[in-house]
């Protein structure tokens, strides 16, 4: 059986105040390569910026299989713990 319509969920906490550095650095480290990888379908970003905590989150629709990690972690300083990752498959509605 081929996997296919795989979508990559990534998620990390940020330190107070860094989530701009993180939404940065996804635009400068990691979205470079998606546009090269003819298997990327399209991707969205999303933060979210309260007083208790800060979020960024990364969406990556593949055309077939999705990888099970981003290729890179933002920089320690950034970042209260490493990201989690969660792979879906896309159902067709």
């Amino acid at each position: 059986m081929t996997t296919k319509n795989q979508t990559l969920m990534w998620e990390v906490r940020c330190h107070p105040g860094k989530a701009p550095a993180v939404e940065e650095w996804i635009r400068a480290i990691i979205v470079p390569p998606l546009w090269q990888d003819e298997a990327v379908a399209s991707y969205n970003a999303y933060s979210t910026q309260t007083p208790e905590e800060e979020r960024v989150v990364l969406i990556i629709d593949y055309l077939g299989s999705a990888p099970t990690t981003l290729t890179a972690e933002p920089p320690p300083h950034l970042i209260t713990r490493p990201g989690h990752t969660w792979i879906f498959q896309r159902l067709d509605v």
